[in-house]
């Protein structure tokens, strides 16, 4: 099921990966089954992890954070790993291949292969993305969520932190920043649409 706004902005128990949750919180969820569903625990949450609430919903894309979390997933997944597309045709070695769609699939990885050409065109300097020899669990949605962001342009930090806490904490460094010209930009948010629509066409009206 869809988040509501209302779930987005004042319930995180509803959707934060565990790995962000507080210590203390962690020891006791063996005695706390339903959790994710105790309005307590989100009053608690929001003031432990110091979420406004008083953020703005980017216009259209700021849609994402309400997808179910496996659409999430898929779409960023889908979205870092097309950043790497050009890389991801040299990869022939089959332990990485492996590696590479236990990540994100191998719908995705044909998905990247096939369309890498065709979703925006020629590709922008500097979107394609060299591949780490191994990268970690969760790599590619979080580069797809970094180039999500910056397509928004607007995305205040009450969202933005929101969106962070959906997917598992990492030790690794965040993927470098996006940065672009309004041109660019509109061209970003062209390919983070035209990725969605392929990787979760049943929650697309969101980002309506």
């Amino acid at each position: 099921m869809p988040l509501t706004a209302y779930q987005l902005r004042f319930c995180p128990a509803r959707y934060i990966h565990e790995s962000h949750l507080p210590a203390v919180l962690l020891r006791l969820l063996p005695a706390l089954p339903d959790w994710r569903r105790q309005s307590v625990l989100n009053a608690w949450l929001l003031e432990q992890l110091e979420l406004d609430c008083a953020f703005r919903m980017p216009a259209q894309l700021g849609g994402l954070a309400l997808y179910p979390q496996a659409a999430l997933e898929r779409t960023l997944g889908w979205l870092g790993a097309l950043l790497h597309g050009q890389a991801l045709r040299q990869v022939l070695d089959g332990a990485r291949v492996r590696r590479i769609r236990a990540q994100i699939g191998e719908q995705g990885q044909r998905f990247c292969l096939e369309q890498l050409d065709l979703l925006i065109g020629r590709w922008p300097p500097g979107w394609q993305r060299a591949l780490p020899e191994n990268p970690e669990e969760g790599y590619f949605r979080r580069c797809g969520l970094a180039f999500w962001l910056a397509a928004c342009s607007d995305a205040d930090c009450g969202f933005s932190r929101r969106l962070r806490l959906r997917l598992r904490l990492e030790a690794m460094p965040a993927p470098a920043d996006w940065t672009f010209d309004e041109q660019r930009r509109s061209l970003a948010r062209t390919l983070c649409l035209k990725v969605a629509r392929q990787a979760s066409d049943e929650c697309f009206h969101l980002l309506n």
